[in-house]
């Protein structure tokens, strides 16, 4: 076949035309030469074809090409002044590519063009601490002079005097080069346990509108049940069926510093190619704003740990066909027309599955004991779970090894640390938003003899009235404390995690300590 039938022949053609125009001092053409280059793109290179080892590694070498193209038309749109416009695409890329240093230093220098010089930091405190969590190295001395760039404000960073005129507008920018999809959602995780029954509920939640109002799942369940594993995972999954992008913020519902809806708006109108002084100033304009743009499109929106209904409802659609998940570990019951789905503990057999997935092997049947030993005392709590699998891969321990430890663990909490998994500190979060009157009452409750217990039986050990004794353990169930086990005619009977209830008990030596064992109990109680 002659050369020009092929797809790789043009695009090989104009990149190096692209290349020439660029060294003759002629930025504007080649741009749009590289352009012509990239768009004769569909996908993967040779995505349809299943091939051995030589027809693999010339697929990679097409893919590196096309990298280097976008690289270099990414280069020049910078050069042009187009930062602007570059923002989203990069964001994309950043996401696409994690491990590109050549995406995150471009992304850096288009925000502090764009004025946006923190989130141009964070950029590289992101891509830092990525590096060196999975590499074990550290940023290159281009991205690291990148950083000290910005840090300064150099005037390096400016667009060039003589590249300014040919900048595109704003108008020309929407009709012309349209912003690409956002596609925020953080990496789906590779040893995801099934949760067959909360997966369904999540899908056929967003499967169809209700009442002509924009399908809204909401997920709760206590700290490290896995929600926020699931909702991506569930978004990952729904990704074709919401083709006009995916947008995802952290809304800081249980760390006492909520995100503000306003901030989190403006993140994504960015997301979705509206340049900053487009952007409007108030609450109600950004709500208006982001409601307009989002009502022609199916979008997936993804608002992690919210902390109350009222943070949300400036976040949600105006109508379908979009869509939205939500996890929180409480105050999401005001949400009208939402499907509620609560994530319980996981079985035991989906506790061993999942140890099997984090260390990358199938346990021997020997092994499988030990493995329900572990799930046991970690509660059968996925969090729990993936600290002591992460302990288990790092140190190649055997799983009797790890059992043993478990058992023999003067302080559980201690053993189930390890990185940033760590049950305690999230324990801690979500103790930390209770008020000062269930969180006394928790630590009473974890000197009971037992994890199982009635709101009559507490009633009369502490000498309270069932009223107080009612709402306080009420309390404690919709923040996910506390587990109702059954109830009758008669009473309800009430179970505490055991991790909880170390946690609480841990709570009840600090306070004891505090006050040097004199006067400890009465301030307890």
């Amino acid at each position: 076949m002659p050369p020009e039938s092929v797809d790789s022949y043009h695009f090989e053609r104009l990149t190096s035309e692209g290349h020439a125009a660029l060294a003759d001092g002629d930025p504007g053409r080649a741009a749009d030469l590289l352009s012509q280059a990239l768009a004769l793109w569909r996908g993967p290179a040779l995505a349809d074809v299943t091939g051995g080892s030589l027809l693999s590694a010339y697929g990679t070498a097409l893919e590196e090409g096309r990298l280097r193209a976008l690289e270099l038309r990414i280069d020049v749109d910078l050069r042009l002044g187009r930062h602007r416009k570059a923002v989203s695409e990069l964001k994309t890329l950043v996401n696409d590519h994690p491990l590109q240093e050549v995406f995150h230093i471009q992304l850096m220098l288009a925000l502090h063009r764009s004025g946006r010089r923190p989130e141009a930091l964070d950029v590289y405190q992101r891509l830092r601490t990525l590096l060196v969590e999975e590499l074990g190295v550290e940023p290159s001395s281009r991205a690291q002079a990148m950083h000290q760039a910005v840090l300064s404000s150099a005037s390096s960073l400016e667009v060039p005097a003589s590249e300014e005129p040919v900048t595109i507008s704003s108008a020309d920018r929407t009709e012309e080069e349209p912003a690409p999809p956002p596609a925020q959602l953080p990496p789906d995780v590779l040893d995801f346990t099934t949760r067959v029954d909360s997966l369904q509920a999540i899908l056929d939640g967003l499967a169809s509108p209700r009442n002509e109002l924009a399908p809204v799942v909401s997920l709760s369940g206590m700290t490290g049940v896995g929600k926020t594993v699931l909702a991506v995972h569930a978004a990952h999954l729904l990704r074709q069926t919401f083709p006009d992008g995916q947008l995802f913020a952290r809304l800081r519902g249980s760390t006492g510093d909520p995100a503000d809806p306003a901030d989190v708006l403006a993140g994504f109108l960015s997301a979705a190619g509206m340049t900053d002084d487009r952007i409007p100033a108030g609450l109600e304009d950004r709500v208006a704003a982001f409601r307009t743009w989002v009502a022609p499109r199916k979008v997936l929106i993804v608002l992690d740990d919210a902390a109350t209904a009222a943070q949300i409802q400036p976040l949600l659609p105006g109508c379908p066909p979009s869509g939205t998940i939500i996890t929180g570990r409480a105050g999401l019951n005001g949400l009208v027309g939402a499907v509620h789905v609560r994530l319980d503990l996981l079985t035991a057999a989906d506790c061993v599955e999942l140890l099997q997935n984090i260390i990358g092997r199938t346990l021997a049947d020997g092994e499988r004991q030990a493995a329900e030993v572990i799930a046991q005392l970690c509660g059968r709590l996925p969090l729990a779970i993936r600290a002591a699998g992460a302990r288990l891969s790092s140190t190649g321990w055997p799983l009797k090894k790890l059992a043993e430890r478990l058992i023999g663990a003067g302080r559980l909490l201690d053993e189930l640390a390890f990185a940033d998994l760590n049950v305690r500190d999230r324990l801690l979060e979500s103790y930390r938003q209770l008020g000062e009157e269930e969180r006394r009452f928790l630590r009473l409750l974890s000197l009971l003899p037992g994890p199982v217990f009635t709101a009559s039986g507490v009633a009369k050990l502490l000498e309270w009235d069932s009223d107080t004794v009612d709402k306080l353990l009420l309390q404690l169930v919709e923040n996910h404390f506390l587990r109702v086990l059954m109830h009758n005619a008669d009473d309800i009977v009430y179970t505490l995690h055991e991790l909880v209830r170390f946690f609480a008990y841990e709570q009840v030596e600090q306070e004891l300590g505090h006050y040097d064992g004199s006067s400890g109990d009465s301030d307890l109680l």
